[in-house]
């Protein structure tokens, strides 16, 4: 009778246990944040297809000009007195746990100066002091770059990390348009009537660019440089990040502050005015802060022109070497805002 007994209650149990266990998993109870069931869900990199999305925000920049009219001549010479604001708007898909790929429209400002940039008491750059240059340069860029991230995320927008950090490169073609100030006097020491009104450089040709007389093609206003650089992102919420970001610009011109070549003999210009743009040496005064210079000491010479049969002056020592070898640069160092477009905002809590 025991053992009868025994064998039912071991029975009872052995189906009882099952369903105890089972109705305790099914029983109401606090429901599973997205968070949780998502962290338990492992996804498959081919999987990241159903994650993907766009991205769009804006951006406060600041352009940092590197060029010929940087304080010295290496790659890295820069003025930060110089540094000019700019905006930028942008678009992204993030198509891949770590990839995205981002086309910006930016618009900034570049600019540079002989006289606040080269010191006229360091030997490296008084030939610098003495050209006497100067411009700006409003730029119209579209870059469109792949950006690759450190940290990966196989799973949705709301669980990227609160910290990434990514590397990016492409290309992108701008829009450029280098202006001077218009000096006080012409060359030949009559007054200008636009003293101080910025003026485009390409037309005239400074650089003999559209004189018979040299063999100068003149620079396009459309060009295109390689962006190469990164940045770090942080989360801000489900849909909103912070972003920090610098990119380097390596420019296919050397033209970008109208600055690349030699001097040429002023008889060959076609304008006033273009004459005095080209060689600003021997002006008094600064033009972009009405500074006196510090050229009093330095000797002239005369000559006449071969091509128009004029006497024209110029400094000893301004040399004949009107620019420097190498193509200009710019650093763009961006802070952005971006937001999540798309998907079931339902979800995001």
């Amino acid at each position: 009778m025991n053992q009868i007994r025994l064998k039912t209650y071991a029975s009872v149990l052995a189906i009882a246990l099952p369903l105890a266990v089972y109705g305790q998993k099914e029983s109401p109870g606090k429901k599973e944040s997205y968070q949780t069931r998502m962290g338990r869900f492992r996804v498959k990199k081919k999987d990241f297809k159903k994650n993907r999305y766009f991205i769009a925000g804006g951006s406060f920049n600041f352009l940092t000009y590197f060029g010929d009219l940087a304080p010295a001549s290496n790659f890295f010479s820069t003025d930060i007195s110089q540094i000019q604001p700019g905006v930028s708007a942008f678009i992204q898909y993030r198509y891949g746990p770590r990839m995205s790929v981002k086309g910006e429209l930016l618009y900034g400002r570049l600019t540079g100066d002989d006289f606040t940039s080269a010191d006229p008491n360091d030997p490296n750059a008084r030939s610098r002091y003495i050209r006497n240059l100067s411009f700006r340069n409003d730029i119209l860029d579209f870059s469109l770059m792949s950006q690759f991230y450190v940290f990966k995320n196989y799973l949705d927008y709301r669980q990227r990390k609160f910290f990434n950090v990514y590397l990016n490169g492409g290309f992108s073609v701008f829009y450029h348009n280098p202006k001077g100030k218009v000096p006080e006097f012409k060359i030949n020491d009559a007054r200008y009537p636009n003293f101080g009104e910025w003026v485009a450089l390409r037309p005239l040709g400074t650089e003999g660019q559209f004189s018979e007389h040299y063999d100068i093609s003149p620079y396009s206003k459309v060009q295109f440089s390689v962006p190469v650089g990164g940045g770090f992102v942080f989360r801000l919420n489900n849909r909103l990040d912070l972003i920090f970001e610098i990119n380097y610009r390596l420019l296919l011109t050397d033209y970008i502050d109208d600055v690349s070549g030699n001097y040429v003999d002023p008889g060959a210009l076609d304008s006033d005015l273009a004459k005095s743009m080209s060689d600003r040496s021997r002006e008094e005064y600064s033009i972009m802060t009405d500074e006196k210079r510090d050229i009093a000491d330095l000797e002239e010479e005369s000559y006449v022109s071969e091509f128009d049969g004029n006497r024209y002056h110029i400094l000893k020592e301004r040399g004949n070497i009107r620019g420097g070898a190498g193509n200009d640069t710019y650093l763009v160092t961006s802070f952005k805002i971006s937001y999540i477009l798309g998907k079931n905002r339902s979800n995001d809590n």
